[in-house]
C-alpha cells in the first residue's frame, strides 16, 4: 500500500479520528478487505512496547531492528536518516549507565491494513558514564508500517524539553 499523499488514506484517517464507522477498508491484491481497527491497534501496542523495552534496556540493535531501512525521524526539528539514527543510537546507548523512560497517553490510530499512527508523551531520566543526569519530557509520534506481515517504524517525530527540578 502506498503511503504517499493518498486521498483514500487521508479520508480513512479522518474517519477513524472522528469515530465514523468501526471498520477500515483496505485493499490487498486489488480485492477489498475489511480490517478490524482494534486488531491493528493491539498489534501496534505490542510493537510500541517492544520498542520501549529495547530503548530502556539500552539495546540499540533491538531499536534498529524495529526501523525500516527507509526510516526517517524529525528530532527536535532536525531531520535524520536511518543511517544517522542507527549510528546515533549505538553511540548514545553505549554512553549510558542508566536509561529510564515513562511513556503515557498512548493513542493509536489505524489508517489502513498496513499502517498506523501512535502518539505518546515521554519522560526520560538518563545517566551518562560521565555522571551527567539528563531529564527530558515531550511528545513522540510514530508511523508504523507493515510489510510482509512485519510492523516496523517508517517515520517518527520527537521533541525533547528539559525537566527543571
Amino acid at each position: 500500500m502506498a503511503l504517499n499523499h493518498s486521498p483514500r488514506l487521508a479520508a480513512i484517517a479522518v474517519a477513524v479520528v472522528l469515530g465514523i464507522g468501526c471498520e477500515v477498508p483496505a485493499e490487498r491484491n486489488g480485492a477489498a478487505l475489511i480490517v478490524d481497527p482494534s486488531q491493528i491497534a493491539a498489534e501496534i501496542e505490542g510493537v510500541v512496547w517492544a520498542f520501549h523495552a529495547a530503548d530502556t534496556a539500552r539495546d540499540a540493535e533491538g531499536v534498529i531492528r524495529l526501523l525500516w531501512p527507509d526510516f526517517t525521524m524529525l528530532v527536535d526539528g532536525s531531520r535524520r536518516s536511518y543511517d544517522e539514527i542507527a549510528t546515533g543510537s549505538r553511540e548514545f546507548m553505549a554512553s549510558l549507565d542508566f536509561f529510564h523512560t515513562e511513556w503515557t497517553d498512548l493513542q493509536i490510530i489505524p489508517i489502513g491494513s498496513d499502517a498506523a499512527i501512535a502518539s505518546l508523551q515521554f519522560r526520560d531520566s538518563i545517566m551518562t558514564h560521565m555522571g551527567d543526569l539528563i531529564r527530558t519530557r515531550g511528545p513522540t509520534t510514530f508511523l508504523w508500517e507493515r510489510r510482509n506481515g512485519e510492523w516496523r517504524l517508517r517515520f517518527a517525530d520527537a521533541d525533547h524539553y528539559p525537566i527543571v527540578p
